[in-house]
């Protein structure tokens, strides 16, 4: 019996620095019956090019042009319906700036046969220049549409290699299964970008299929946390407001409406009120744009709806009641979060391990533990391989070291978790450096 096909679509515009790592760790790949296809929208800096030059003589590879740049969905969707008429059984979605683990499409194709009824699953997505962090192992989404990675800015733990149903799956890394794919239709291109990855998911959900993590597959993303500057940002900042709406619209279950828009009016005002507080009128704007734009969209979706049919809203018990909107993630810098006053003395909270530049001479180095009622904190201090110091404490604990120039490392022997302290992160400790 044949392997299933895999087709690897890998979107495109203007990436040239991202496509030979990118097409390098997806030609490693351990499985046997994968194809690879570079869907490039219309980019002007020898993307298209590069690939046949350097990839050409790979039977695996082909690549589509668009004539113009179609964003991610349309792309995808052009790509998808190629990969669906060669006979694809599977499609996985990659963003161009990313690095595939050899055995991931294998370990995804072996997650899709024992669980036939998955009709996408989220693969892990560790951040490249971090990848003991999260990017996603899945998407959550809360009653009025808004939505956001399972686990963004974590550390990588057992916790998190668990295959668990998940609502939705992220674009950056998303395998789908043809058969669903058939029945739900494609991505919707009328969101121009964000949230067009969970329509899909909920429409997977809601004929029947479900979404599962796949964490044994891993992938690194070069992730941005920024939103841009100007206008970029308040475009960005409009279509995810918008598009919000429009998931409700297009998916939410219709019994439970009157009490959905009745929420997303609330955060609609407060997000208003806020705006204005901060004085940032733009931001106000949008939400009032992106209300009118959904009062004209209304026919679009119950277009939408009827295609669906009137079955049971499979995805809503995965819904975030709990939580209107993403709280947010910190990433750390060489390990470090952000300096913050703890019983008066100012310390940064580390990650599992940090680093830190230091010229010659001595040092005192101070350990605070913030949450004694959970753990003491435990941190070890190395230069050059020679543990210079090991601290720990229920309370506040010091030493003072004599260092070389160069670079001192900190390796945490706890990790305490966010849902312990409340933090958007784990930490492993909380220090301040001083000159002696």
């Amino acid at each position: 019996m044949k392997s299933p096909l895999v087709y690897v679509l890998v979107i495109n515009w203007n990436g040239l620095e991202h496509l030979r790592e990118c097409f390098d760790t997806l030609l490693a790949s351990t499985y046997p019956r994968a194809r690879f296809m570079l869907i490039d929208n219309a980019s002007t800096d020898g993307s298209v090019e590069f690939v046949r030059d350097t990839y050409g003589g790979d039977s695996r590879i082909e690549v589509l042009e668009c004539a113009t740049n179609r964003g991610w969905a349309g792309g995808n969707n052009a790509g998808m319906e190629k990969a669906i008429a060669a006979g694809a059984d599977f499609v996985f979605l990659l963003n161009n700036d990313t690095a595939t683990a050899p055995d991931a499409i294998e370990k995804l194709v072996e997650a899709a046969a024992r669980c036939p009824n998955a009709g996408a699953l989220a693969p892990k997505m560790l951040l490249y220049d971090h990848p003991d962090l999260l990017n996603s192992v899945g998407l959550e989404c809360s009653s009025v549409g808004s939505s956001w990675d399972l686990g963004i800015g974590r550390l990588d733990a057992p916790r998190w290699n668990e295959e668990r149903q998940v609502i939705g799956v992220c674009g950056g890394a998303a395998f789908f299964r043809v058969e669903a794919l058939r029945k739900t239709g494609l991505l919707p291109t009328d969101f121009t970008i964000y949230l067009d990855d969970l329509d899909l998911c909920l429409r997977i959900w809601n004929a029947g299929y479900e979404v599962w993590s796949c964490p044994a597959a891993t992938v690194r993303h070069k992730y941005s946390a920024t939103m841009g500057q100007g206008k970029q940002l308040r475009r960005k900042y409009y279509l995810n407001t918008r598009n919000r709406l429009r998931v409700i619209l297009r998916n939410f279950p219709a019994a439970k409406l009157p009490w959905i828009l009745t929420l997303y009016k609330l955060g609609e005002l407060r997000a208003i009120g806020r705006a204005l507080l901060d004085r940032a009128p733009w931001r106000a704007g949008a939400h009032i744009r992106a209300a009118c734009a959904g009062l004209a969209y209304l026919p679009a979706a119950l277009r939408e709806r009827r295609r669906q049919g009137r079955g049971p809203c499979r995805f809503w018990p995965l819904i975030r009641t709990d939580r209107m909107f993403f709280q947010g993630v910190e990433f750390p810098t060489d390990g470090w979060y952000a300096e913050r006053v703890v019983a008066g003395r100012r310390v940064r909270p580390m990650s599992a391990s940090a680093r830190r530049p230091v010229e010659a001479g001595r040092l005192r180095v101070v350990l605070v533990a913030c949450y004694p009622h959970l753990s003491s904190a435990s941190v070890k201090l190395r230069q050059n391989g020679v543990i210079m110091a090991s601290l720990e404490t229920s309370g506040a604990d010091e030493a003072v070291i004599e260092v070389a120039s160069g670079t001192l490392e900190f390796v945490a022997g706890r990790i305490f978790e966010a849902e312990d302290t409340g933090e958007s992160f784990d930490a492993g400790g909380w220090l301040a450096l001083e000159r002696a």
